[in-house]
């Protein structure tokens, strides 16, 4: 078990210090109910409610070989964990038997980085909810041992994220979070490449249809992004029904496309999100 940081300068593994992980895990995100209660009405009326953040809770040791190493160390890790700029944070596991009933590298394998390591499909964009304190707990065969337990805080959407993805869609786009993503939330973007004439045409996203009523001529490139769209660069805001997609999750994994023309479409920048 390991944990890859991942801020605007580097990416880099927390077993390269040192550090070892023992434990990792995540809460649901917090949710605040939208509700109105009425006199003469009995309970409450439900809007719904609004996600608030996710919590997550970090456990291992800092190894040192001496004062000066952990000086060192214990530095770094409050420069890359401590600062208030967010960054991601991914899991990384090992599927090598090692969950026996037992913490990661308890008894055997190399306790600092597990072999063959996989680093999760989610990642989490943190900073940390209070203060790193490390724990001085004992010496072993000459290197001091310091307890870690780190909670991080999402500084911004409270899911888990996939990393950005682009692709060519025809008939459905692979969706397989567990929350909805919305053009206003995550700033993905369609692209759509006419390759035909036409006197206006729509586009369904799964629930939602978005129209445009101006023209459409061969290689005419639009550019939807929800709070923006464009043809050849130009804004067509004022010609289109101001409709946003959401990516919703399914039983299949998979978000129905309908286009009204022949066009090429890509989805830029998009991520799977999940509770």
């Amino acid at each position: 078990m390991d944990l890859l940081i991942t801020n605007n300068l580097e990416s880099i593994k927390l077993s390269s210090r040192n550090i070892v992980t023992t434990n990792f895990d995540e809460s649901s995100p917090s949710i605040t109910a939208n509700t109105l209660s009425f006199k003469g009405r009995n309970g409450k009326v439900n809007f719904g409610g609004d996600y608030g953040d996710k919590k997550l809770k970090f456990a291992g040791y800092l190894v040192a070989n001496n004062q000066s190493d952990y000086e060192t160390k214990r530095n770094w890790l409050y420069q890359i964990l401590g600062g208030s700029e967010p960054y991601y944070i991914t899991p990384m596991y090992s599927d090598n038997g090692q969950y026996s009933f037992e913490r990661p590298g308890q008894t055997s394998g190399n306790i600092v980085g597990q072999t063959n390591e996989v680093a999760s499909f989610k990642r989490f964009y943190v900073t940390i909810d209070d203060v790193i304190e490390p724990s001085f707990v004992g010496n072993i065969n000459g290197r001091q041992i310091y307890k870690l337990e780190i909670t991080f805080v999402t500084a911004e959407l409270p899911f888990g994220e996939s990393v950005p993805k682009t692709l060519t869609i025809t008939n459905s786009i692979p969706y397989a979070g567990t929350a909805k993503a919305s053009q206003l939330e995550v700033p993905f973007y369609l692209q759509i490449t006419a390759n035909q004439v036409a006197s206006g045409f729509s586009l369904t996203i799964g629930s939602r249809t978005w129209t445009y009523s101006g023209t459409v001529a061969t290689g005419d490139v639009f550019k939807l992004g929800g709070m923006y769209n464009t043809k050849n660069l130009i804004s067509i805001n004022d010609y289109t029904n101001a409709e946003y997609f959401v990516l919703e999750p399914s039983l299949n994994g998979q978000v129905t496309v309908k286009c009204s023309i022949n066009a090429t479409i890509t989805i830029n920048d998009y991520k799977e999100l999940y509770l």
